[in-house]
């Protein structure tokens, strides 16, 4: 199973923020940070507030911050909110009438079991997780700008 760029965005989103110490980010920030448009970032807010992974705030001291510790976001749980979990095959025969069977057919039901088991494997995991098992030199807010360095060093070598 292929995950989208939204869950990748996703991760992305709640990694920076857990990494903040507590304080409040501004979406701009991880959009330069991470490499992911404002747009995107913006798209992808609501999506985790509804979750109730982060929680925001206006003004100027204002942003996006987690709504629980990292250790109680499951993986498998931003997953369900980012990711089209159930999956159905189309008719076989390239027939344009509706298809009677599509919801009895095996298949579905074989991917959607096949989705369940990859969604149960994630839910043994957390944020916390991710954050241990990253690199040290990405992910960090302020890494971009670590690496923006070192490219530029070792282009004038």
């Amino acid at each position: 199973m292929r995950l989208t760029k939204q869950t990748s965005y996703a991760l992305r989103i709640l990694i920076h923020c857990a990494l903040s110490g507590g304080r409040h980010v501004k979406a701009a920030d991880i959009a330069a940070e991470h490499g992911i448009t404002e747009f995107n970032v913006a798209k992808i807010v609501p999506i985790l507030v509804r979750g109730g992974f982060i929680t925001t705030s206006r003004g100027r001291t204002g942003g996006l911050k987690l709504a629980r510790a990292p250790q109680e976001i499951g993986i498998g749980d931003v997953i369900r909110a980012t990711e089209a979990t159930h999956v159905e095959a189309e008719c076989v025969g390239g027939t344009t009438l509706p298809c009677g069977i599509k919801r009895a057919a095996p298949i579905n039901r074989m991917l959607g079991e096949a989705v369940e088991a990859f969604i149960e494997v994630l839910d043994k995991h957390t944020l916390a997780d991710l954050i241990v098992a990253r690199p040290r030199e990405t992910g960090l807010p302020g890494a971009g700008t670590l690496r923006r360095a070192r490219a530029a060093s070792t282009a004038s070598h």
